[in-house]
């Protein structure tokens, strides 16, 4: 008779428990991805309409052609909310939780992109290289019709 007393749940094990199941996993990169998501809208918003800045992604731009943050919110919170859903029906399947990865990866990436042109954009703006940015064809900005246009953001 060797029985042995239950061992008592951890602090490390009741962190790690929504981690055990893959559709925990891919919820949690899910919830990640659509946070990620909205810093960027924001961020993009904000740099958008204030001063101006170059945007590389074409479908965004094309957004942005509307010159209205509204539309491009809606579009992006509904690009997001597509992408999420898809992630949170097959949530149990390998692909999603791949795909859940990927996209986290590449949102932090974006992230870390948007943390070193917020430390830049000061210095990068004084540079004569960005009033020949201004005229390219990627340069977009936002009025806001609030009179807030052109206001330089540190």
């Amino acid at each position: 008779m060797n029985k042995r007393a239950p061992i008592a749940p951890s602090a490390t094990s009741a962190l790690i428990a929504p981690f055990a199941n893959r559709s925990s996993r891919v919820i949690v990169l899910i919830a990640l991805i659509a946070v990620m998501s909205m810093v960027d809208l924001y961020l993009t918003i904000l740099y958008v309409t204030h001063t101006g800045m170059n945007e590389v992604n074409p479908l965004a731009r094309a957004m942005m052609e509307y010159q209205s943050p509204a539309v491009l919110g809606i579009w992006k919170i509904a690009t997001v909310l597509l992408g999420v859903g898809i992630l949170a029906i097959i949530r149990t399947k390998r692909s999603a939780e791949l795909g859940a990865w990927i996209g986290c990866m590449i949102l932090a990436l974006l992230m870390s992109h948007w943390v070193s042109y917020i430390n830049e954009h000061a210095r990068i703006s004084q540079d004569p290289l960005y009033t020949q940015a201004l005229a390219g064809p990627n340069f977009v900005h936002m009025p806001t019709g609030m009179g807030r246009s052109g206001i330089v953001i540190p």
